[in-house]
């Protein structure tokens, strides 16, 4: 039989790794041809598929060169299955999968692509479909994947964004007065990589993060004022990690901060509250305040997490180990107890995945000082190590996806 496998959802710096684990468990596993679907499931709809050159593959070591890409290089979509199984789009979908002799399909994806899982197993399901098997893979940088430990690209985005930070500490304290930096961070719901800049105060004289403002944590915008003069006694120079999400308790936030779009999945795509802070602290307090959005290169740099990058290989690999005998699973790492940084790797189904999501336990907000304490124990392992990265002309190089795949 034959492998499929498509990447969607918003990229990370692991995502191809992934691609990597899934293409060499395909290869070792003597699939007679492995596809790629462009753009997500909407590929293979629109029969946007291209054959790995699996020769090439091995020969050039595209493993290697894949682990040091970031971004999605199959590319990605966001659509939305309806729930309707007697729409015709399930039948065009399998109908491209057995013209192609796939037995199975491995979705590279988040919240929402193990949505998309869920559906195809259940009309799998509903019309008794055998020899074609759906698996799912774990991946996004916000780390709100329920059923698992931490979510591939997690680690490698707080990486970026705890070395970001430490930069940006060094060009704020440079004038003697007093002034405000916000750091807008990724995090519709969930505050983990918001949190994650905490790991810049890691062995370091003094705390670089001094404010942190999550979704899991709301107060008024009084009060954030409040900490910040308090705050002001002891630093001239602030700098505020705040997450896109963070929303104060009276909506202020939430009438000032509007979302310019909605995805597939009717998410709202929201952005401006850093800067809509640092105007407030600007009128309010009169000092200087300005905002720093990191945006969408948090999630697709070359700055890689090694380990982040050798964890969304395995889940890949496994991916495929699964999918050789079942379907309607999706592998996921979980860690293990003890002092030393360890995981093991276990399969959920996409039930426990699907539209939900983890957010920072109540527990670790009793104060800055346990959140902090907890977030560096559990983010630290996670960002060790980096990924080698190939320069030319100063530059790094990246691999395409013309160079192991050709078009049918």
């Amino acid at each position: 039989m034959n492998l499929i496998v498509a990447q969607s959802g918003g990229p990370t710096s692991v995502i191809n790794s992934s691609l990597a684990g899934v293409i060499d468990s395909g290869i070792d596993n003597d699939f007679e041809k492995i596809f790629v679907s462009m753009n997500g499931i909407e590929g293979i709809i629109n029969n946007h598929i291209r054959l790995v050159d699996t020769e090439i593959f091995t020969k050039e070591n595209m493993t290697k060169k894949l682990k040091a890409r970031p971004a999605s290089i199959l590319g990605s979509c966001r659509f939305k299955l309806d729930d309707d199984l007697d729409n015709p789009i399930y039948e065009k979908i399998f109908a491209s999968l057995k013209t192609n002799d796939i037995g199975l399909f491995v979705y590279i994806g988040g919240n929402d692509s193990m949505d998309t899982v869920k559906k195809l197993n259940a009309y799998i399901e509903y019309k008794k479909i055998e020899g074609i098997n759906v698996v799912g893979c774990p991946k996004t940088i916000d780390n709100d994947l329920e059923g698992m430990d931490h979510s591939p690209g997690f680690g490698s985005a707080a990486k970026y964004i705890a070395s970001t930070l430490r930069s940006l500490r060094c060009d704020v304290d440079i004038y003697d007065l007093e002034s405000v930096t916000f750091v807008e961070i990724m995090g519709r719901h969930a505050g983990w990589l918001a949190a994650s800049s905490l790991v810049a105060n890691y062995s370091y004289p003094k705390d670089l993060v001094n404010l942190l403002y999550i979704p899991e944590d709301e107060i008024s915008i009084d009060e954030l004022l409040e900490d910040i003069k308090k705050a002001l006694k002891t630093e001239k120079n602030l700098l505020v990690a705040i997450a896109e999400g963070f929303r104060d308790t009276e909506g202020v936030l939430s009438k000032e901060v509007f979302a310019n779009t909605k995805d597939g999945f009717n998410h709202p795509i929201v952005s401006g509250v850093g800067q809509r802070l640092a105007d407030l602290v600007r009128d309010r307090l009169k000092i200087k305040s300005r905002a720093v959005e990191l945006n969408i290169v948090q999630r697709s740099n070359a700055l890689i997490s090694e380990i982040d990058s050798k964890e969304a290989y395995r889940l890949g690999y496994k991916a495929v180990d699964l999918g050789m005998t079942r379907t309607n699973l999706v592998p996921v790492l979980r860690r293990k107890d003890g002092e030393n940084y360890e995981t093991y790797y276990t399969e959920v189904s996409p039930d426990e995945i699907a539209n939900k999501e983890m957010k920072i336990p109540q527990e670790w907000l009793k104060d800055k000082k346990t959140l902090q304490e907890k977030i560096l124990a559990y983010t630290l392992p996670l960002i060790k190590g980096e990924v080698a990265q190939v320069y030319k002309n100063g530059m790094p190089v990246f691999v395409e996806i013309e160079d192991f795949t050709r078009e049918i």
